[in-house]
């Protein structure tokens, strides 16, 4: 993976690598339940607490934004939410933002024509 961000200048060369982690996991994929919120909630919130945005399909743990665009727009969203406060809309607005064409995007989920 760190070859691979160089590679692409995601990262440049000089950049130092403080911390990675790689899991392969087998067989896996986040499952609906009932009571997901009231168990995750408390959770992700003790997490950002300590600056840790957990995203992605393994790590929000919802289903139905856990496609490799959602997983990729939780993040992107995630570092907006930090740099300059944007919603993550992806994340807490699931039904909306599988509601919205890629169309009607911006009209849809920001309520705005522009």
């Amino acid at each position: 993976m760190k070859l691979g961000l160089r590679n692409t200048k995601l990262i440049s060369a000089e950049t130092k690598i403080i911390s990675r982690w790689h899991k392969r996991i087998e067989y896996g994929y986040p499952t609906p339940f009932l009571n997901r919120e009231e168990l995750c909630t408390p959770l992700f919130k003790l997490l950002r607490e300590r600056s840790i945005y957990s995203r992605g399909r393994f790590g929000a743990w919802k289903y139905e934004v856990s496609n490799q665009d959602h997983s990729f727009m939780q993040g992107v969203e995630a570092v907006d939410n930090i740099l300059i406060g944007a919603p993550e809309l992806t994340l807490n607005l699931p039904g909306v933002v599988n509601a919205c064409s890629a169309a009607t995007f911006t009209m849809c989920c920001l309520g705005s024509d522009k």
